[in-house]
């Protein structure tokens, strides 16, 4: 190899080199502001779950200033009154009338917007459409019926059940529950009606519209 082709190799290895350096000091600096991004993404979300950790923190006093402009219903309802009994032995159905009185403490109208209850024994379900209301005046009420803020709501509810073994013998328990426009069960939902029957009640409650009977759960 000659003077002059190793002078010109020597030459490319040298810029080579120092194009390397460049290279490294790009990346040098590319790393540094990664890591000055990084710190700052880091004080950024420190910011945001302080004022999380604020808001888990408010106190009882600003919470419950927050709810009064919160617009809702509060109900209460009752406990429940006896129950009258009534029971069709040629269709084999039962039908449970109680009344409910619900009242609406809160801020805003409230809607009841569903009805369910529970037999036992034996096991059976109904849901709203074996549910009929009747307001004071003995107006029938559709569900969903309102209750306006202020107001107690009376109205008489009855439930039909249809099947075998209704009016056995020994005792039975009656759940109803009430549903809110919040889609919740009501206060003190489910409504309990426990009952004892015997052949001679059966036979009352057979013959007359309405037999009142006692109703207390243990």
């Amino acid at each position: 190899m000659s003077g002059d082709d190793s002078r010109a190799t020597d030459e490319r290895t040298l810029q080579q080199i120092d194009s390397l350096k460049q290279q490294m000091e790009s990346m040098k600096q590319e790393v540094q502001g990664l890591k000055t991004e990084s710190k700052s993404w880091i004080r950024t979300w420190g910011v945001y779950l302080g004022i999380l950790a604020s808001v888990f923190a408010v106190p009882k006093g600003a919470k419950e200033a927050y709810d009064s402009f919160v617009l809702r219903p509060k109900f209460s309802v009752v406990e429940p009154v006896p129950l009258a009994l009534f029971y069709d032995a040629q269709r084999k159905t039962a039908i449970f009338s109680f009344q409910v009185l619900a009242s609406n403490y809160g801020n805003r109208g409230g809607v009841i917007i569903d009805a369910a209850a529970h037999l036992e024994p034996p096991s059976l379900d109904a849901a709203d459409s074996h549910f009929k209301f009747v307001d004071e005046g003995k107006q029938p009420i559709d569900i969903p019926f309102p209750v306006p803020v202020g107001v107690l709501k009376s109205v008489v509810g009855s439930v039909a059940f249809t099947g075998n073994d209704l009016m056995a013998p020994g005792k039975h328990r009656l759940a109803v529950t009430l549903t809110g426009d919040d889609h919740k069960p009501l206060p003190m939902m489910p409504m309990l009606f426990c009952f004892e029957l015997d052949d001679e009640l059966v036979t009352l409650i057979s013959q007359e519209s309405h037999r009142l009977i006692n109703t207390p759960c243990e």
